[in-house]
């Protein structure tokens, strides 16, 4: 597991697109807090497919793919359920809740990306968490959710103001999530790939057509 590279990821992301990428992040944040997290599923599964397309170089960010997840509600909504669930671990008792968060880390960007089921991408995020270790999964979530958010409110002691920082971490956290996706679900090399402004860059046009020969000259 690349911390580093899921990390550089992020910030590739994040100054490819700040637009698609961060702020529509914050807009999908709100949406799903003013619906109580109904709207989950098809809003933050859709915004985790346009990441793992960009991060793939398939697909450029545009703003409006952010919710075609909506198209999809009936397939998408079913992670409110499992959401409910994992709240039911914390509120009862905090360590099933952990389990289940680590268990069920790639249900949604299995369902909204492969187009599986709850139950079947339940039982593959599962498997493929304790195939490749349930403690590394485990560490990766504390650095992405609570590390940030226990310096930001040591921050906020001292400076007051950059509370609000803590509400600015979701895109960022979805970002590393679809770059772990497809390095550990997709065997996707997330290292080595090239930036967009590189040489083979992310997304290269097709080729000009190449013209006709021209006829031989006329004896």
């Amino acid at each position: 597991m690349n911390f580093q590279a899921h990390l550089k990821n992020m910030l590739e992301m994040m100054q490819e697109d700040i637009v698609v990428f961060f702020v529509g992040g914050i807009v999908v944040e709100l949406l799903c807090s003013i619906t109580l997290g109904v709207l989950s599923g098809p809003l933050v599964g859709g915004y985790m497919v346009v990441m793992i397309l960009w991060l793939k170089r398939e697909k450029r960010a545009e703003f409006n793919d952010l919710f075609a997840g909506l198209k999809r509600f009936g397939d998408l909504f079913p992670f409110f359920f499992l959401m409910l669930l994992v709240m039911v671990g914390f509120v009862l008792l905090v360590i099933p809740g952990i389990i289940m968060t680590v268990w069920w880390i790639y249900v949604l960007p299995l369902m909204a990306h492969k187009g599986l089921s709850l139950g079947e991408a339940m039982k593959l995020s599962k498997n493929k968490v304790m195939e490749k270790g349930f403690f590394l999964h485990l560490v990766f979530l504390l650095m992405i959710s609570l590390v940030p958010v226990v310096i930001l409110t040591m921050a906020a002691a001292v400076v007051p103001p950059l509370a609000v920082l803590q509400y600015f971490l979701f895109p960022l956290q979805c970002a590393c999530l679809a770059s772990l996706y497809l390095e550990q679900v997709e065997n996707f090399d997330v290292e080595t790939r090239q930036g967009a402004s590189g040489a083979g860059g992310r997304f290269t046009s097709s080729p000009p057509p190449v013209p006709p020969p021209m006829p031989p000259p006329a004896p």
